[in-house]
């Protein structure tokens, strides 16, 4: 392709260094462009680029609000008209361009359609954008700088911050090629992630989501340092929400290994508790049996009388004799004693 502007610039774009080739019309858009992205940065005055972009604009990209209108005036009606011919010519113009480019290369450049039907709000830069899918790319082109990825380079989009009680989530896109840089398209609505999660479904591009915004940086740092290491652990599967409690259900279960679990305490305190009961229940029992046999063993309540007073008639007996004892010595010491004493009053 050669370009030549009214000052007599040129630039001259190969067919080889062309990577992806877009159109995008100028429906419910106020320019209408041909964007290429290549494969090789050019030098255009004392600068590089790889994003080359021709566009129109077919209106009024901004509004004197000063100026009175009416939409019954006459002129407004016929600008209008005017506008509506212009879009048409356009189009038809730059619709027969395309067709003389893909005849003349044979194939080897194809101009990519934006889906506006699939696009979703985001801001990959500062500002709020329409991003829109095509067939090989996301890009959004109608603002500078442009964003433009492509699918075929993606490995992996997480999703970061996707939690009820937010309304935006952020998207992560990471590359095949680890060392190249992730990109980012934030604060989109959470209205949009079931859609977005259906495009990357077509696409078969693999996506997670987590709750947290992750430190992309140090993480890829990581992963080109020791790429074996990585793949060996499992590649991505750290950001799988389910990774979380597989990791706690195995540390759960090596933890058993070594010490019993609170479920096994509370059986064992349960069983002690057991034991202790049957112990007790088992000396009661022979407390009761010792308590049978004696009972069964005893008499009636007039023999046991009997047997009371004839215990204490024995006693009685036993007391006298006792006594009469006592009286005996007493009476054998004053014998004794008596000549002793008569001596000694003599």
């Amino acid at each position: 392709f050669r370009f030549q502007s009214v000052n007599g610039e040129r630039v001259d774009i190969l067919y080889g260094n062309i990577k992806h080739a877009f159109f995008q019309p100028c429906d419910r858009e106020m320019i209408i462009l041909i964007h290429f992205h290549l494969k090789n940065a050019i030098i255009i005055g004392k600068k590089k680029y790889r994003d080359i972009q021709y566009y129109t604009e077919v209106g009024e990209i901004t509004t004197d609000l000063g100026k009175h209108q009416h939409m019954h005036d006459r002129d407004d009606l016929q600008a209008e008209q005017a506008e509506r011919e212009l879009r048409q010519r356009l189009k038809a113009a730059f619709k027969h361009f395309i067709d003389r480019v893909e005849g003349i290369t044979h194939g080897q450049i194809e101009f990519d359609v934006p889906f506006r039907e699939l696009g979703f709000v985001g801001v990959p830069f500062r500002s709020t954008v329409l991003l829109q899918p095509t067939t090989h790319c996301l890009v959004m082109l109608t603002e500078q700088p442009v964003f433009v990825i492509t699918l075929d380079e993606v490995e992996l989009v997480h999703f970061e911050r996707v939690q009820f009680h937010l309304k935006n989530f952020d998207m992560v896109f990471i590359f095949k090629e680890y060392t190249r840089k992730v990109e980012h398209v934030n604060s989109i609505p959470m209205t949009s992630l079931d859609s977005v999660k259906e495009w990357l479904n077509s696409c078969d591009i693999k996506y997670t989501e987590g709750v947290q915004s992750l430190n992309w940086a140090r993480i890829m740092k990581t992963i080109t340092n020791d790429p074996q290491d990585f793949i060996e652990n499992g590649g991505w599967s750290f950001l799988e929400p389910d990774s979380s409690d597989e990791e706690q259900a195995e540390e759960e279960e090596e933890e058993s290994e070594y010490a019993p679990s609170g479920s096994d305490a509370v059986v064992e305190s349960d069983e002690s508790e057991l034991s202790g009961e049957t112990e007790e229940s088992e000396e009661d029992s022979e407390f009761e049996e010792e308590l049978g046999t004696d009972e069964e063993s005893g008499k009636d309540w007039s023999e046991l009388e009997e047997e009371a007073t004839m215990a204490d008639i024995e006693r009685g007996g036993h007391v006298e004799e006792d006594t009469n004892l006592s009286r005996k010595r007493k009476k054998s010491s004053q014998k004794h004693e008596t000549p002793s004493k008569r001596k000694r009053r003599k």
